[in-house]
């Protein structure tokens, strides 16, 4: 008998993180050896119900209850614990320092968070490989592409990812600026965090994903597509030099890319088989509507410092919506601002990633405050 794999969950009480200790529930040739958060203590002890010998890491405060806290909590826990694989389910910019702690301790990164490969690009991707590491990404649609290229022996051309263009995607642009965040958070088709259901709204998330990409699979900008797919069943599409296109279709369920992230490159049954029947509209899309679209383009176009800034940027003035500070439409067009003030296209290290997100933060927030 092989010996069980050993997992970490950085972020275990997060969307991602719930749906992944679902996941590990079903598979007995794995063993959860650690759980982390910021600071939902009430909820990470009630997942340690589940798994009584995990170890357990919180970030946000210094308490007796976890076994490592404080600001060293998870290099602490990877340590002790050694794992073989970590699933990045926590969100925003302090990702990219976890998934760069991980990579040092395990072989496979399941990475949910896009920010980190956006913000560290080149720096992150080679910094993870020298580790000898590997990304399986979580995403549905890159976790998508990968499965498709995974199995595709020639030329890919081009690659195609959905959207479902959020909770007001059929509503005439002119009324955007006055949505609420009531209605902007009632997304038709996932359950998520609430920035990244605000993002699929504006399209950040979508543009966070053509760079995330552009990285990922070594893509030229101008081969990377979007299409709005509202009935969000087809989760990535990649057109072959013979011009025919191969799809990946499932339900839209996170559970399905974190179980084959972990399981990779093996699959097992877990849940309802997907019927391929009904619907399935595919839409390019309006980018005078989804203006975010093109200005991550034009961010990739612009390097490193353009692509940390319009991460950390979008963050702060989705917080700014989600607290009724700025309107729906301001999002864009403050990030749009900050990135004007110009940005360094080559970022070498993390410290230097740091400092241009931490900036772009305050100068951010700044700008919000003069609303």
């Amino acid at each position: 008998m092989t010996d069980k794999k050993k997992v970490v969950i950085l972020g275990s009480t997060g969307t991602i993180g719930g749906m992944a200790i679902d996941v590990l529930k079903k598979l007995e040739d794995f063993e959860v050896v650690g759980l982390t958060a910021n600071k939902n203590i009430d909820l990470l002890l009630k997942e340690k119900i589940d798994f009584p010998e995990v170890r357990l890491a919180l970030t946000g405060n210094t308490l007796k209850k976890v076994d490592f806290s404080g600001e060293d909590a998870i290099e602490k826990l990877l340590s002790a614990t050694k794992p073989d694989i970590v699933v990045i389910g926590v969100s925003g910019f302090i990702g990219l320092k976890y998934a760069l702690l991980a990579a040092k301790y395990s072989k496979r990164l399941c990475l949910a968070n896009k920010e980190s490969i956006v913000a560290g690009g080149t720096f992150f991707m080679n910094s993870v490989k020298a580790l000898g590491c590997e990304i399986i990404p979580v995403d549905s649609e890159h976790n998508a592409i990968f499965q498709l290229l995974n199995t595709e022996n020639s030329h890919v051309d081009s690659i195609y990812l959905t959207a479902s263009g959020g909770a007001v995607r059929d509503l005439p642009i002119e009324s955007l600026s006055s949505v609420t965040p009531e209605s902007v958070l009632k997304h038709p088709v996932w359950r998520m965090g609430a920035r990244i259901t605000v993002d699929s709204s504006t399209m950040f998330n979508k543009g966070l994903e053509i760079m995330e990409a552009h990285f990922l699979f070594d893509f030229e900008i101008e081969k990377i597509h979007v299409f709005i797919h509202p009935e969000g069943k087809i989760h990535g599409l990649v057109r072959l030099e013979d011009g025919s296109v191969k799809a990946l279709f499932s339900h839209a369920d996170m559970r399905l890319p974190i179980a084959y992230a972990l399981l990779y490159p093996g699959r097992m049954k877990l849940f309802e088989e997907f019927e391929p029947s009904g619907k399935f509209t595919m839409i390019d899309p309006d980018l005078k509507k989804y203006p975010a679209l093109s200005l991550a383009y034009a961010c990739l176009k612009d390097g490193d410092g353009a692509r940390v800034v319009y991460n950390a940027a979008d963050e702060v003035a989705v917080q700014a919506f989600l607290d009724r500070k700025i309107g729906f439409t301001k999002i864009y067009e403050i990030v749009e601002k900050i990135l004007k003030k110009g940005w360094p296209s080559d970022l070498k290290d993390y410290h230097s990633i740091e400092a241009v997100d931490l900036e772009a933060r305050q100068l951010t927030s700044e700008m919000i405050d003069r609303c």
